[in-house]
């Protein structure tokens, strides 16, 4: 069972990436937890195309390499030779993920759903962002922390919400 929801997984990614390259916008749930403290499992995820922008230092992206796709942030870019790399890295992480080519990115993310609420996600990010991501990079406490502290408030947005509302509800595929 596991097997086919993984294949239905990767399908659903695959067709994502082609309706980036095709169109300009997917939504979908996001999972794990390598972009805590700026994004949370359960997450819906907007991701757009790049078009004629470039990405930039700061850009929360959307990284197909080889039958792998991620969500990280792009922390240096190299233009050494005739090609630009892009270095990676998940915000909760230390390490950086091996360089991407341009070609291997598929869009930046640009917003969020959360509890019903819309979030736009901007290059410049505050300095108390910054310094919690410092944080939780560095501890494994502090990242196992935000996640039960987000399950509660799921829960508790859920038990708020009237009967039969879809307030709150992320419609996200």
């Amino acid at each position: 069972m596991i097997a086919g929801t993984q294949s239905r997984h990767m399908l659903h990614l695959e067709l994502a990436a082609e309706t980036l390259q095709q169109f300009s916008e997917v939504r979908f749930v996001a999972h794990g937890t390598s972009m805590l403290p700026t994004l949370y499992p359960g997450d819906c995820l907007t991701v757009k195309s790049f078009g004629p922008a470039t990405p930039r230092c700061g850009d929360i992206v959307l990284c197909r390499r080889a039958n792998e796709f991620r969500v990280h942030r792009i922390v240096s870019i190299s233009n050494e030779g005739p090609a630009t790399s892009y270095v990676l890295r998940g915000d909760a992480l230390t390490d950086d993920d091996p360089p991407v080519s341009a070609g291997e990115l598929l869009g930046r993310v640009t917003s969020l759903e959360r509890r019903g609420k819309f979030f736009e996600l901007k290059t410049e990010e505050k300095v108390h962002c910054r310094v919690l991501r410092f944080i939780v990079r560095r501890s494994k406490t502090v990242a196992a922390f935000l996640v039960r502290w987000h399950a509660i408030q799921v829960q508790i947005s859920l038990r708020s919400r009237p009967p039969g509302s879809a307030q709150g509800k992320t419609q996200c595929t």
